[in-house]
């Protein structure tokens, strides 16, 4: 995936979390994780894990203003990130996840080629009469529950649904086992607008250790668009959603 997205572009990502690297002495592995969890906690409002990262920083030995200018990179290479995405319309988070080896290299995990991606998504996109029949009180359900990866899939049947009915009501489920994958599933929702539900755990067993909630709304409003599904409240999240696996 990551051949098909222009380094320059992808450079917006990786060059900031570099130098927090490099300013730190984290590897690229732990930066990233970071990047990714202080990313969720500013779309969420989540403070906890937020002071969090700030902690692990100052337990580190960083002090207030180091920690500032860390912060201050993990915020450029978000920026980067939407700046990128908004010229590309591709998955870059994806890619800047390949481009640290953190896939097949360390953990196993393979993602899928982009041509192949899009082939799914031609076709296991649903009908023209289910298209033509959603409603906000019946939308169309369109998920990826076998491994959802960064949502890569997920994005390309949103687009092709936006090019078919720009104003069909969806809901977008992604399922991945990975933490961090999930985490990433969780903020490309987000930056393209995909309202939905992301869940982070076994799929073959029905079980989810987290699970985000994702509204479609605007960033610079005050409600937030990611909220976190509670342990107590995911079950019936599950059993209101059609899935099979």
């Amino acid at each position: 995936m990551n051949s098909e997205i222009d380094s320059e572009l992808r450079n917006r990502v990786t060059d900031p979390l570099n130098e927090i690297s490099a300013k730190t002495g984290d590897s690229s592995y732990q930066v990233f994780t970071d990047f990714l969890d202080l990313t969720i906690s500013s779309f969420s409002g989540d403070e906890s894990q937020y002071s969090s990262c700030i902690q692990r920083y100052r337990n580190d030995g960083h002090d207030e203003a180091r920690i500032e200018n860390l912060l201050r990179l993990h915020a450029k290479a978000l920026s980067g990130l939407m700046i990128a995405l908004e010229k590309t319309n591709e998955d870059v988070l994806g890619s800047v996840y390949e481009h640290y080896s953190t896939t097949s290299d360390n953990f196993s995990q393979h993602f899928t080629l982009k041509s192949v991606s899009r082939t799914m998504a031609e076709m296991s996109f649903p009908d023209e009469k289910e298209i033509r029949n959603a409603s906000p009180d019946d939308p169309l359900l369109i998920g990826d529950i076998t491994g959802c990866g960064s949502g890569s899939l997920l994005l390309d049947s949103a687009r092709r649904l936006r090019a078919i009915r720009p104003d069909c009501p969806a809901v977008y489920i992604g399922w991945d086992i990975d933490s961090d994958c999930a985490k990433m599933c969780v903020i490309n929702f987000v930056l393209n607008g995909l309202p939905g539900y992301v869940l982070q755990g076994d799929t073959l067993r029905l079980q989810v250790n987290r699970c985000w909630h994702v509204e479609h709304t605007n960033l610079s409003r005050e409600k937030m668009p990611v909220s976190e599904i509670s342990a107590r409240d995911q079950e019936k999240i599950i059993d209101e959603l059609p899935i099979t696996v």
